[in-house]
């Protein structure tokens, strides 16, 4: 566990994606799925450095990717009543669609925005529509990954 303090009003939160926002993440998905499935697990590197530079670039929606992109987006997507249609998936060198869209422990940050953000890949769009829904190449996509209450669905 880790506590902490956040001045009022300046927290990123899950629930304030809204529906016209780019979906973005930090950096390329599934090298840690890929590496535990060779047998050679790494440790993550939590992006402290860069999450702390989004507020100030007009962010306010965002999260770990610390269980899975399908299952983590589905998180952001109930929280702020919206649903979300991705369009592609950075993937790390020798990492499958699999690996990026369902493996957790990238520790890549998920957020959303209204404008440009520099060094980070745009994946999607939020959208109205059924509160948790994710699409991927207009097709649903199902929340598999790392869920703490239940078997892990990988």
């Amino acid at each position: 566990m880790v506590c902490g303090a956040v001045a009022r009003g300046q927290a990123l939160l899950r629930s304030k994606a809204r529906p016209g926002d780019t979906l973005y993440v930090s950096g390329p998905l599934g090298a840690a799925a890929l590496a535990l499935e060779k047998g050679s697990p790494r440790l993550p590197v939590p992006q402290l450095a860069f999450s702390q530079t989004l507020y100030a670039q007009g962010v306010r929606c965002a999260m770990d990717l610390s269980d899975g992109l399908s299952i983590d987006l589905r998180r952001l997507c109930l929280a702020s009543g919206v649903c979300a249609h991705l369009d592609q998936v950075p993937r790390a060198r020798g990492a499958s669609l699999h690996h990026a869209l369902h493996g957790g422990e990238d520790y890549a940050l998920l957020f959303t925005a209204r404008r440009l953000i520099p060094h980070a890949f745009p994946i999607g769009r939020i959208a109205q529509g059924q509160p948790g829904a994710v699409f991927y190449a207009g097709e649903p996509l199902p929340p598999l990954g790392w869920d703490h209450y239940h078997e892990p669905c990988t």
